[in-house]
Order: structure tokens, then C-alpha cells, then sequence
């Protein structure tokens, strides 16, 4: 599994119609939308609306069997539902999202990382045991 997060400024005056984009994919378009990414290879998708100080921007977590893969299809995809979702994203977000295409070849991470900083916290149980 392979993940992303794709975070997109909403356009001044559109956060109502992204609202309603959702409530789409939950509503009217639940079916086609299910079928889409079941083709693709989405597993989870998560929309979070996040209102800052430079206006409201769209916080998308896709998870896939292979993101770039999965990407590409939306990207590239020329049944119903998958351009009337692109037309929505261009419509709420002014991005072309075809344009994006020579950004999802993905490879896989690279051996020679040199990990800089990590944190996790620490549960009560794994603690158990240490000094």
C-alpha cells in the first residue's frame, strides 16, 4: 500500500459547492464514485476542509495498492464519472489535473535515505519493561 496527501487551495466562493461535492460522492454519486475507485485501486479516501488564514484549502489522503498508478487513472480516465470529477476539481480548485500526469511515475524509495529526524509516542505498554 502506498499513500498521499494532495492539499488543494478551494477557490474564493466555492467552499458551499466543495461541501456540496462532497455530499455528492456520499450521495448522488456513491455508486459511480465506489465503482471508480474500486477500479483504480483507491482503498481509502479522506476529504478534510481546513479553513486558515489564507483562505479554506482541501486536504485529500488518498491510499492505494500503487498511488501513482491510481493517480494516473483519475488523471487519465475517460469514463463518466472520473471526468465529471475532474471538471468539479477544476471548478472548485482551478487545477487542470491533466496537467499533473507527468508527476505520478512514482519510484520506489530509494536504498542510500539518510533518515534525519523521527518521533513517536511512546504507549504505556511499550514503555513497560524499559528503565
Amino acid at each position: 500500500m502506498s499513500g498521499i496527501v494532495l492539499t488543494f487551495p478551494i477557490l474564493a466562493g466555492k467552499v458551499e459547492a466543495w461541501r456540496q461535492f462532497c455530499q455528492e460522492l456520499s450521495g448522488s454519486q456513491l455508486q459511480e464514485y465506489l465503482s471508480s475507485r474500486r477500479r483504480i485501486g483507491i482503498t481509502h479516501e479522506r476529504m478534510v476542509l481546513v479553513e486558515t488564514d489564507f483562505g479554506e484549502t482541501s486536504v485529500t489522503t488518498l491510499v492505494a495498492y500503487d498511488v501513482g498508478k491510481a493517480l494516473s487513472q483519475i488523471i487519465t480516465s475517460t469514463l463518466p464519472f472520473d471526468r465529471w470529477y475532474r471538471a468539479r476539481i477544476l471548478e472548485l480548485h482551478g487545477i487542470k489535473q491533466t496537467g499533473y500526469g507527468q508527476f505520478v511515475h512514482y519510484k520506489p524509495f530509494l536504498q542510500n535515505q539518510e533518515l534525519l529526524f523521527e518521533w513517536t509516542l511512546e504507549t504505556a505498554e511499550q514503555r513497560r519493561g524499559k528503565p
